[in-house]
């Protein structure tokens, strides 16, 4: 299997619904890191648990990194995890949730709290298919509560 992923920038990836089976092409892909956005259960049907997701990552040698939440309404913590991450590594990283639209939210927050201007985030998330124009005061007011 090929992966082809929708990058944001040189390291980070934002896609819809990862499968278990998915994580061994991840790994051959060059990504270290597996970030899920998506709460466990959040689909009565066809959404993966977490604890085989994750144990599929780590079979596969990923480090695997759970930041759950629903709509928009990721926490300053969750923010900051993923600042830091993104300060501190050079590994790639594929984030998910059902759309993607979840994980793009999350990287822009993060991305804007290590510095990027909103114009490289819109950017980025149009690159990676996902349009952030509609998320910015959350995504501002997200990374201003993370540098907090």
């Amino acid at each position: 299997m090929t992966m082809s992923l929708p990058f944001a920038d040189e390291r980070v990836a934002l896609t819809g619904q990862l499968k278990p089976d998915d994580m061994k092409a991840l790994a051959e892909a060059g990504i270290a890191v597996v970030i899920n956005n998506r709460p466990d259960r959040e689909a009565l049907f066809g959404q993966p648990r977490t604890a085989d997701l994750e144990k599929a990552a780590q079979d596969a040698g990923l480090v695997f990194l759970d930041l759950p939440f629903s709509g928009p309404r990721a926490t300053p913590d969750q923010v900051r995890a993923l600042a830091d991450l993104l300060a501190n590594g050079e590994d790639k990283i594929v984030a998910f949730c059902k759309s993607g639209m979840r994980s793009a939210l999350l990287w822009g927050a993060a991305s804007l709290a290590n510095g990027r201007s909103l114009d490289e985030v819109l950017a980025g998330g149009r690159k990676a298919g996902q349009e952030l124009g509609g998320a910015v005061e959350v995504m501002t007011a997200l990374a201003q509560a993370a540098r907090s």
